[in-house]
């Protein structure tokens, strides 16, 4: 069997390929599971930027596996519910930069894993939608939900999770989901230039503060206050470094 999650380090990027191709680059638990072992090790070395992307160019990533879903247990899809809310939610505080490669399809839990990532890069083909609602009277559960609106407003959110339409690469890029557009074939490339160049000029925790900060603004009341006056300090310990 082949390694679900491919994983390559070089110049303090890391390289993460969703390695099932053959099933949509979905994510069953055995690949959730590589995922999660990924990332812990992406922040254990030497790691500023990580980019994730799926094998080939038909997709990004299918979300959960719909053959595996059929034959788990209710115990078992409980619990691969709760292993994808953790390893989404790793993604979105890594103290790594997270971009995401995105090829054609980037639908329902793949683009709940897109969402994840700090920043998105998709080729000129590729797609992206919530069909959960509409067409399975079901609610996306890996976090889509409370990370959508963030990225492009509630009503937009809402469109998207109510219509369940499908969003071009352009359409995706106006509406403020997508950073940039390139042509196919080209998302992996533009995404670890992008990255090789960032690692190379920031620093890891200037990069996990800064990321902190920005999560931290959705935050209402006096821990927020608090971080703030914080930010403050630790920016003028890093004026200092420099």
């Amino acid at each position: 069997m082949d390694d679900p999650i491919l994983l390559s380090i070089d110049k303090q990027v890391a390289t993460l390929t969703i390695n099932r191709e053959r099933r949509r680059n979905s994510l069953d638990h055995i690949a959730m599971q590589a995922l999660q072992k990924a990332l812990l090790t992406c922040a254990d070395e030497d790691v500023t930027v990580m980019v994730i992307h799926g094998a080939g160019k038909a997709s990004f990533c299918a979300g959960d596996d719909v053959k595996a879903y059929a034959e788990r247990s209710r115990q078992e899809s409980t619990r691969h519910h709760e292993r994808g809310l953790e390893v989404f939610d790793a993604i979105e505080n890594h103290p790594c930069m997270v971009i995401a490669a995105i090829e054609g399809f980037c639908l329902g839990g793949g683009l709940e894993l897109a969402l994840s990532c700090d920043l998105r890069i998709a080729s000129e083909s590729a797609q992206f939608g919530l069909p959960e609602v509409r067409k399975l009277h079901a609610m996306p559960s890996w976090g889509g939900l409370t990370r959508l609106p963030k990225v492009v407003g509630i009503g937009r959110a809402k469109q998207m999770v109510l219509l369940g339409g499908r969003l071009s690469a352009a359409e995706a890029e106006h509406q403020g989901l997508i950073a940039r557009v390139v042509p196919d074939g080209e998302a992996v490339s533009e995404a670890t230039a992008l990255a090789t160049e960032y690692a190379a000029a920031v620093p890891r925790d200037v990069v996990t503060f800064a990321k902190r900060a920005v999560d931290q603004s959705f935050v209402a009341g006096a821990s927020s206050t608090h971080f703030m006056n914080l930010l403050v300090e630790r920016s003028q310990t890093f004026e200092g470094d420099s």
